[in-house]
């Protein structure tokens, strides 16, 4: 159903927003555009709040202090959904991804320097070592699924070795981090929602496993280690902060640049002369994987703020703790943001941030890291495969937030 506001005009009959539907995940951009001109903004009942679709109302909200990312404003879940979920319950209160202002700033001031570009440099030679092993698992002629057989793999051993956990907990990472973004969704079914508890009860345990090993012993220059010992120092992190940290690097360690990769291979294979171009220059690997993520960006759903008070945003009155959406996908290819927004240009100088990242206090603490990943990853595979092409059209996964690609089939070649 789509109420209109009053700063747009009538909607035609035959626009709808659905973000399950299978059309709108392999193609939304027509609606979008449609949507920018027709209807810029409109209610979304599913999520229960206004959904944004120009550019500038997107800057606009994601800049706005009035707006924060705590669905509970600061009180915590139901007793009902803590008795039923603890977990998931302890995750939310504690996570990174809604803590505001003091809160906020004291858990990234611990956890930024380990992050930053120039610590970030110095995983360079261990993340193109596990990057290059995958690469040896795979065979020098035929058809491959990349999603699966490599984008989905090396992020997740990334961060895992980053914080030196086994791999043999690997596949439990994937679920766990799945869960984390899926259970997001405003208006997520309750049935789907249980479904995620099972593996997001797995992660948590495992993520307690391996924080109560490093109390026991230590490991020298590792970055859970060096948390246990901040939580240990007194009130800097809890326990349950802990925990909500490690599984906030693990789901946003890995997401953005396992869809960001896979959406810039199949950009690049799409866009002969850009693949060209990039074959010629593979340092220009980076700023395809930036304008992969702007043009193609990794969002099913509109991403989603809430009122900390009440307010009026393009005319429409907000309620304190009423949830108001923006589409990012739709932002991004906005004519009035890009003049040739449709088009992937791989040596674009896109004016600011792409967004995907975040935007001020909240700006993603793994950017860093997955920029270097998607460098090293897009340089050594298209090096081991001097011939790569497109074996079929992608299939799209059903997770209910991300717009992701499980089957994307290459036929490659490591022959010259």
């Amino acid at each position: 159903m789509i109420v209109m506001y009053s700063m747009t005009t009538t909607a035609p009959r035959d626009l709808r927003f659905d973000p399950m539907d299978p059309s709108y995940v392999k193609d939304p951009y027509p609606l979008f555009a449609r949507f920018r001109k027709e209807a810029p903004v409109l209610h979304w009942e599913l999520g229960g709040g206004p959904i944004f679709f120009r550019y500038r109302d997107v800057l606009a909200i994601m800049r706005d202090p009035r707006l924060g990312n705590d669905p509970t404003l600061g009180a915590g879940l139901h007793a009902d959904m803590k008795a039923a979920y603890p977990d998931f319950a302890a995750q939310v209160e504690h996570s990174l991804f809604y803590a505001e202002g003091a809160w906020h700033a004291r858990i990234r001031k611990l956890v930024n320097p380990a992050f930053g570009p120039r610590a970030i440099e110095a995983h360079r030679p261990k993340v193109k070592a596990i990057i290059d092993a995958l690469l040896d698992e795979l065979p020098r002629e035929g058809e491959i699924n990349v999603s699966a057989d490599f984008n989905r793999k090396f992020p997740v051993q990334v961060i895992s070795s980053i914080l030196n956990i086994p791999p043999h907990h690997q596949g439990d990472f994937i679920a766990y981090s799945d869960a984390l973004i899926a259970t997001a969704l405003p208006g997520l079914p309750p049935e789907l929602f249980a479904s995620y508890m099972p593996a997001f009860s797995r992660g948590c345990a495992i993520v307690r496993e391996c924080i109560a090993a490093r109390r026991a012993e230590p490991i020298e220059d590792d970055l859970l280690s060096q948390l246990v010992a901040a939580c240990d120092e007194g009130d800097r992190l809890s326990d349950a902060e802990l925990v909500a940290l490690v599984g906030a690097l693990l789901a946003g360690g890995t997401d953005t640049t396992v869809h960001g990769t896979n959406n810039t291979m199949l950009s690049l294979l799409r866009n002969p002369a850009q693949y060209a171009l990039l074959r010629e220059n593979p340092g220009l690997a980076r700023s395809a994987f930036e304008e992969a993520l702007r043009l193609e960006g990794i969002q099913r759903v509109p991403l989603v703020r809430y009122a900390k008070e009440p307010l009026s945003l393009e005319g429409i009155h907000i309620e304190r703790g009423k949830p108001v959406f923006f589409a990012l996908l739709s932002a991004l290819r906005d004519p009035e943001y890009l003049a040739d927004a449709d088009v992937y240009d791989i040596r674009r100088q896109v004016p600011g941030t792409t967004l995907w990242f975040g935007h001020g206090a909240h700006f993603c603490l793994g950017a860093s890291l997955a920029r270097m990943e998607a460098e090293i990853a897009l340089q050594a595979f298209f090096e081991r495969y001097p011939k790569v092409e497109l074996a079929g059209e992608p299939v799209y996964g059903s997770q209910p937030i991300l717009r992701n690609i499980d089957n994307l089939p290459l036929r490659v070649s490591a022959s010259a």
